[in-house]
C-alpha cells in the first residue's frame, strides 16, 4: 500500500506549491508522470498578477514507482476534485488550468463544476503513441516497457527523483490515462466555461491534429494560442512568456 512505499519526505523539485495572493484563485494541475514543477513558472506569473495559486501534487507522482503503481485515475481525479472544493470554500472565484493529463482533469472538473474560465495547455485528449489504445488489454500481459529515460529538466537532483517515471512506461498506468482521456472527450460538449487552449506544432507527445477534435466537440467559444517551437511542456518551454501573457490576459478580462 502507499503507506509502505511513499518516502518520508518529498523532493524540493516535486513538492506542491501554494502561493497566497488575491481574492481570485487558480488551480493548476500538472501532467501524467510529471510534478508541480511543470506549472511553477506559470503559477509564479499568475501570482505576480495578483492571483492565489494552488499547484497540488497528484498521488503517486514525484515519489517512486511503487507509490505510482499503487495509484489509479480515481486517485488523480479525486485529488484535484477535493482541491477545487477546498479552494471554492475559501475563494469566490476559482479558475482551473492544466497541462497534458492536467488538461484532461481540468476538462472533467469543468464539466462538473462549470467554473467561469479554464485553460488547457497541450491537453492530452489524444496521444502521439497510438499504442495507448491497446493498454487496457496489454496491462494484463505486459507491466513495463523500457524508454529512453529523457527528462525535460536537466538537473541531476531532478532526474534522481523522477527516474522511476522516465525510464519505463507503465502499461497499467497508461491505461488509466487512456480511461481519463475517453471520459474527458465525452465531457467536452458539456463544458460551459470560457476556454483558452494552448497547442504546439512541435509537441511530440500530443498530436496537433487534436485541434480538430476540440473544435468538433467543444460547444463554447475557444481562444487558441498556437506555438511553433515548444515541446510538450508548453508551460515552461521557450515560449512560456507568451503562454503566461495570453493566459493572464484571458483571466483578467
Amino acid at each position: 500500500m502507499f503507506y509502505d512505499n511513499n518516502p518520508a519526505k518529498i523532493n524540493r523539485f516535486t513538492k506542491p506549491h501554494f502561493l497566497a495572493g488575491g481574492e481570485k484563485a487558480v488551480l493548476l494541475i500538472h501532467g501524467y508522470t510529471g510534478s508541480p514543477r511543470e506549472m511553477l513558472w506559470l503559477g509564479t506569473q499568475l501570482h505576480k498578477a495578483g492571483y492565489t495559486v494552488s499547484i497540488p501534487r497528484l498521488p503517486g507522482h514525484g515519489t517512486n514507482k511503487e507509490d505510482f503503481l499503487a495509484t489509479s485515475w480515481k486517485d488523480w481525479l479525486r485529488r484535484v476534485y477535493d482541491e477545487y472544493l477546498d479552494l471554492s470554500e475559501a475563494y469566490k472565484t476559482v479558475y482551473i488550468g492544466g497541462l497534458s493529463m492536467g488538461g484532461v482533469l481540468t476538462t472533467l472538473l469543468a464539466a462538473k463544476f462549470q467554473p467561469e474560465k479554464i485553460f488547457l495547455c497541450a491537453p492530452a485528449f489524444m496521444a502521439s503513441d497510438s499504442r495507448i489504445k491497446l493498454t487496457p488489454y496489454l496491462r494484463y500481459f505486459i507491466k513495463t516497457i523500457p524508454t529512453e529515460g529523457k527528462t525535460f529538466y536537466k538537473e541531476p537532483e531532478y532526474y534522481d527523483c523522477v527516474k522511476d517515471y522516465c525510464n519505463y512506461d507503465y502499461v497499467g498506468k497508461a491505461a488509466d490515462l487512456y480511461k481519463l482521456q475517453k471520459m474527458a472527450i465525452r465531457q467536452l460538449p458539456n463544458i460551459r466555461s470560457k476556454v483558452i487552449t494552448v497547442l504546439s506544432k512541435a509537441d511530440q507527445s500530443v498530436p496537433f491534429k487534436e485541434k480538430e477534435l476540440i473544435d468538433q466537440l467543444l460547444k463554447v467559444p475557444n481562444e487558441y494560442v498556437i506555438l511553433e517551437e515548444s515541446s510538450h511542456i508548453v508551460t515552461d518551454d521557450v515560449e512560456r512568456e507568451l503562454v503566461a501573457q495570453r493566459i493572464i490576459g484571458f483571466l483578467n478580462r
